[in-house]
Formats: structure tokens, sequence, C-alpha cells
């Protein structure tokens, strides 16, 4: 008689207590799973500037482009101390500082000038510090 019972799957028996079981692990281990994810996403994703940063990110970007050989270096140590007193956000600080110094080595030609695709890069990897305040960085063509 108690082996018919054991088969039925009644409330107490092994085979039920061992089903509860593995749905608590697998809920469990679910939840483990989403968090670990969640966590690894906000880890390894962009810093977001303030819109503070970002606004300024733009003044520099506009002001690069009214610059000539004869007033970029004065311009880029200007913008330099700017964006080191002012903005907060270094990872989006350090695109600029790539775009400043790609401004300087096309007006004077001494390094290396950044191709299309390393405007692209740049402008790509400092507008994504600024999703969070919904403020995209227009990065203009270098001029020929």
């Amino acid at each position: 008689m108690a082996t018919s019972e054991t088969r039925t799957g009644k409330v107490g028996s092994p085979r039920v207590k061992v089903l509860v079981f593995g749905i608590v692990a697998i809920v469990i281990l679910a939840a483990l799973g989403t968090g670990g994810a969640y966590w690894w996403h906000q880890h390894n994703a962009p810093s977001q500037a303030s819109a503070a940063d970002c606004a300024l990110a733009q003044r520099i970007i506009d002001e690069a482009q009214k610059q000539d050989k004869s007033t970029v270096a004065k311009w880029a140590e200007h913008m330099h101390d700017l964006r080191m007193a002012q903005m907060k956000d270094g990872y989006l600080g350090l695109q600029i500082a790539r775009y400043e110094g790609s401004i300087a080595a096309h007006l004077t030609g001494k390094g290396e000038v950044p191709t299309k695709a390393d405007l692209a890069d740049m402008s790509s990897q400092a507008n994504s510090h600024c999703t969070a305040v919904k403020r995209t960085l227009v990065f203009p063509p270098l001029a020929a």
C-alpha cells in the first residue's frame, strides 16, 4: 500500500519535495542570473555626463570650427584648462580631448590627422556619455 501512495505524488512524498525544491532552485537561479546581468550591464555601461558637461563638450566642438593654424595652439590650451576645471565626467572629457587634438593636428599638419572613421568613433563614444540627458553632440566633418 505504501508503494502506491508514493507513486501517486501525494503532498509530503519524496517526489513532490524534490519537484518543489527544484522549482525553488530554478527561481532563485533565475533571479540571481537576472541580477547579475543587470549589474554587468551597469558596470560596463558608459558613464553618464551631466547636462552641463554635455553643453561644455558641444561648446568646445563648436569653437573648434572657428580656429585656424595661427589660433589653434592657444585655443587648445584654453580648452584643456576649461575642460579640466569644469567637466566632471572624465570619460566624456577624454573623447573631447581626442577631438581637440584632431583639430590641432588637422590645422597644423603636425601629428596624425584622424580619418572619417576616427571622427565617427569619437562622436559615437562621446554621445554615449550624453544619452541620459538626451543630448546629441554634433561633430562637424573636418574641412579639407
